[in-house]
């Protein structure tokens, strides 16, 4: 009988709330970018940083898959993550980029005609420049998402870090495989951490998730959240941070390939898991429901933004023949919200496809 491996909630909670941010940030930092000026307010930094968030998402990947390791779950719990990742990614990719070519067929895509009103044909004009057919659909789904992905030829957009996943992944499960091999697992790890980063990889973000597992394994995470002097200095490098990002301006970056970003990401993770009241919030219920559906909120806004939030804004526009800054902030408003919906909705069809498919991808293993 297999060991259960209990759930890590602050995991699942920061999670929750960098899938939020990612939201905001495509809906107000580059939908609404010149439309509602008021979302360039440096206060809102913090909350419109995307790329931090995804950065973010890949120091937590290396933690949660390698947790069950340290957790005494062994080999046999890495066995089954290997065998189940593909699938676990694939099939709520596959109706995620379904949803897409359903809008497509139906003519349901507004954002081109949304992308001039907004003044964005440099970022949501260059989206879906290609007719929707069965057959690229499926291949860009179950293979193209991790190898072949571009702007140009994506059924969704955002889908550009899966490839980052996928392979990172497999480094968090080589790792594990070795771990108990080695006399010092914990140096190489941090050498890793310090080679990718100096060359500027998202691939030590998932070191240093696998080294944050490892701490919990040995009771440092516990220990510094039972010294109250840690306590303060943690909260304090949180809100440092986040001054750093308020003074900076630095809100809507083209891509967060530069080093600095991934020090902040894991040393924000590391104090979130190390700060008690930060620790509670990250723990609590609405940060578990945001953590829920994670996943399907970062898969599925895209179609939203397409088709709902973009009709709205030509609706408006056609009416009024201006961009009215309070409608648009409402419509942004409304986006958010529906696709917190969508979210969910798709979470609850896709957790039942997943359990039939995971009962057959197991059989491989003995």
């Amino acid at each position: 009988m297999e060991k259960q491996i209990n759930r890590i909630h602050e995991v699942d909670g920061i999670r929750g709330w960098a899938a939020l941010v990612v939201l905001l940030f495509h809906t107000f930092g580059e939908m609404l970018k010149f439309a509602v000026p008021n979302a360039h307010s440096s206060w809102l930094t913090p909350v419109l940083s995307g790329n931090i968030a995804v950065l973010v998402f890949f120091v937590l990947s290396g933690d949660a898959l390698s947790s069950g390791y340290f957790s005494g779950g062994g080999y046999r719990v890495i066995d089954r993550l290997l065998v189940r990742r593909y699938f676990r990614l694939t099939i709520p990719i596959l109706m995620s980029c379904l949803i897409t070519y359903f809008i497509m067929f139906i003519g349901w895509d507004y954002h081109k005609e949304a992308s001039v009103i907004l003044q964005r044909p440099d970022w949501l004009g260059k989206y879906l420049q290609f007719k929707g057919s069965i057959y690229y659909f499926l291949r860009y789904s179950l293979i193209g998402v991790y190898v072949s992905h571009t702007i140009e030829n994506s059924y969704n957009p955002f889908l550009w870090t899966m490839s980052i996943e996928m392979a990172g992944s497999m480094l968090v499960f080589l790792i594990c495989y070795i771990w108990g091999r080695l006399r010092n697992p914990q140096f190489l790890c941090i050498g890793l951490i310090v080679f990718f980063t100096t060359i500027g990889s998202f691939f030590s973000l998932f070191f240093a998730g696998v080294l944050f597992g490892y701490f919990r394994k040995k009771g440092y995470l516990d220990k510094l959240l039972l010294q109250n002097q840690y306590q303060y200095f943690a909260f304090f490098i949180v809100l440092f941070i986040a001054a750093v990002l308020i003074t900076s301006a630095d809100i809507y970056p083209s891509a967060a390939i530069f080093p600095p970003k991934k020090i902040i990401a894991m040393i924000l993770v590391f104090c979130f898991y190390t700060q008690r009241h930060l620790k509670y919030f990250f723990s609590n219920k609405l940060s578990q429901f945001l953590g829920e559906i994670s996943f399907p909120l970062y898969l599925v806004h895209f179609q939203v933004l397409i088709s709902l939030m973009s009709w709205l804004i030509v609706k408006d526009y056609s009416i009024k023949g201006v961009i009215d800054p309070d409608a648009m902030l409402k419509i942004g408003c409304i986006t958010v919200a529906i696709s917190l919906l969508v979210a969910w909705c798709f979470r609850y069809i896709e957790r039942i496809v997943w359990k039939k498919v995971d009962f057959f991808v197991l059989k491989v293993l003995s």
